[in-house]
């Protein structure tokens, strides 16, 4: 039991020795890394005092040596470059950037030139062809008379087109037509004078049904290649097409107050031929004839 209780004293002993120890070292070690602490800061500033003195000094002598006129200008030489600097860099970039566009510009243009003088090139032939047939072709003109008729009195017979000397005893007679025949003629109507509204497309019309009646057939097809349509008949049709062919093959009407076997337009080609022939009318450039 003693030997117990002075192994139990021993440790007691040592543990307080030790808590001792420790209680005296950590209040030791934290002031010398105050004392450390305080000396690389106070260090630090003894440097940056010298730094700051050795600036001074430098700067003293420097402005010693200048005149201070010397000194004012090349502070002020110093902000001008500075303010300066930035804008050159700025108009440098807004320069690269405008380059594409300018270019893009150039080529618009140019392009633009070449559309222009494309156009007036193929204006300026066609002019010339048109006054070489007025050349080559002396116009035809309608036969005249002593009494020019009422267009009024045309007009409310449903004459689409007044001239002065109607066919008073003109009539045609029906003509039936099948669904390709109707197609067909449509599409014939677009492709010959598809430019010309109701009007042009019942003009065509009349011409194909005179045609019909005189050659005796009312196949459309025999009559584009008989009379020599070279109206494209692949562009479709419009409106006013399929509205002009029952006008005048459904409803029996005419276009104009005379017999049409015959049309061209001058300002394409030129054509001895038909000015030969009996004049009756013209509608936007188009001539009509009746057979001689």
């Amino acid at each position: 039991m003693r030997e117990v209780f002075e192994k139990r004293l021993n440790l007691i002993l040592i543990s307080a020795i030790l808590i001792a120890c420790i209680a005296i070292g950590v209040p030791m070690m934290l002031s010398r890394c105050e004392v450390r602490t305080d000396a690389n800061e106070a260090t630090t500033a003894t440097v940056t005092e010298a730094q700051t003195e050795t600036v001074t000094e430098t700067a003293k002598e420097t402005a010693t040596d200048k005149h201070p006129d010397d000194v004012q200008v090349i502070s002020e030489e110093v902000r001008v470059n500075s303010r300066n600097a930035q804008p050159e860099a700025t108009v440098e970039k807004s320069e690269k950037k405008s380059v594409p566009t300018t270019a893009e510009q150039k080529k618009a243009a140019e392009k633009a030139e070449k559309l222009k003088a494309e156009k007036a090139k193929a204006a300026k032939k066609k002019k010339a062809k048109t006054e070489k047939a007025t050349e080559e072709v002396q116009f035809a003109t309608a036969e005249p008379v002593e009494h020019k008729a009422s267009y009024d009195a045309q007009w409310d017979a449903g004459y689409l087109v007044a001239i002065d000397n109607p066919d008073t005893s003109y009539s045609c007679p029906h003509v039936e037509l099948t669904d390709r025949d109707r197609d067909l003629l449509e599409r014939l109507c677009y492709g010959e004078f598809g430019t010309g509204g109701f009007t042009g497309a019942a003009l065509i019309a009349q011409s194909v049904k005179n045609a019909m009646v005189r050659l005796g057939t009312s196949d459309v097809a025999t009559i584009i290649r008989s009379c020599r349509y070279t109206g494209s008949t692949h562009s479709g049709t419009s409106q006013a097409c399929k509205d002009a062919v029952v006008y005048v093959f459904d409803m029996d009407k005419d276009a104009v107050q005379h017999r049409l076997l015959y049309m061209y337009n001058p300002t394409m080609v030129s054509s001895a031929f038909h000015e030969s022939q009996n004049y009756i009318c013209t509608f936007k450039e188009i001539r009509f004839f009746d057979k001689k």
